[in-house]
């Protein structure tokens, strides 16, 4: 979106080319955030992005082999974020590549793209390369049968991990769980594509609320107590405590304010 060419060729298309510019930019800074405030990185990752798409159909067979444990949670969010960094470090240097290229055509072309002696161009190539074409195209579909069939929105998707960011500390979306009716079957663990312990929750009566979770509801349809549910509601402890549910959510409770 912010490529030179791109660039010139909207703001040389009058007010329309100037409004289409002024609403990318919109779209990522404001409508996504809120967007994800109100309902959750699912209403992207799982009602429109196609490598959502994909995976849901395609990789529907596989999303049992995604990796639910803690090793493999603690790598997920070393990758993503890493990914996230690059992906912001590249857009910075190509809003400013873009930006001489467009208002100093007059510059020498190396002093334009050239940022602490590296090329824009050249970071753009590896990024092509490396993340949109290795990890998301050959790992990220190709590695289904072995990673799950959420690999690249779990581990290396930039913009999945910018709402998750979002989701995880500014949002009303959550699963709540009824620990007192959880038998510990494990099918909501098993199916999750996101490789999230959902039954770990749901025995402690937590409610669920994880940066990677795309809200696509099957550890409730698979779920045969109706344990857990997606909710939208206020922000108000929708992050719950640590004590473990005796008699479900609206039962008894261990009280962490009695002391002996």
């Amino acid at each position: 979106f912010l490529f030179d060419w791109n660039v010139t060729n909207l703001l040389a298309n009058g007010h329309f080319g100037k409004f289409v510019f002024v609403w990318g930019i919109s779209l990522s800074l404001v409508i996504i955030p809120v967007m994800v405030y109100f309902y959750g990185k699912r209403w992207y990752c799982s009602w429109v992005c196609g490598c959502g798409g994909l995976a849901e159909t395609l990789g529907d067979p596989y999303r049992q082999h995604s990796d639910k444990t803690v090793k493999a949670w603690k790598f997920e969010r070393y990758i993503i974020h890493f990914v996230l960094l690059f992906a912001v470090f590249m857009t910075i240097w190509t809003g400013y590549t873009s930006y001489q290229q467009v208002y100093h055509p007059d510059m020498d072309y190396n002093d334009k793209v050239t940022l602490l002696g590296i090329s824009s161009d050249t970071i753009r190539s590896w990024y092509g390369f490396l993340i949109g074409s290795v990890f998301s195209g050959v790992i990220g579909t190709g590695f289904y049968p072995i990673f799950g069939n959420r690999v690249w929105c779990r581990f290396g998707c930039p913009l999945a991990a910018y709402m998750g960011l979002v989701q995880r500390f500014k949002s009303r979306f959550r699963i709540t769980t009824n620990g007192g009716q959880c038998i510990s079957c494990g099918n909501c663990s098993t199916y999750c594509e996101q490789g999230i312990d959902v039954r770990a929750y749901a025995q402690k009566g937590q409610n669920i609320v994880r940066s990677s979770c795309v809200g696509c509801g099957v550890c409730a349809a698979v779920c045969p107590r109706g344990v857990l549910k997606l909710e939208n509601g206020p922000e108000f402890n929708r992050i719950s405590p640590d004590n473990p549910i005796v008699l479900g959510n609206e039962a008894f409770t261990l009280n962490s304010d009695i002391t002996d």
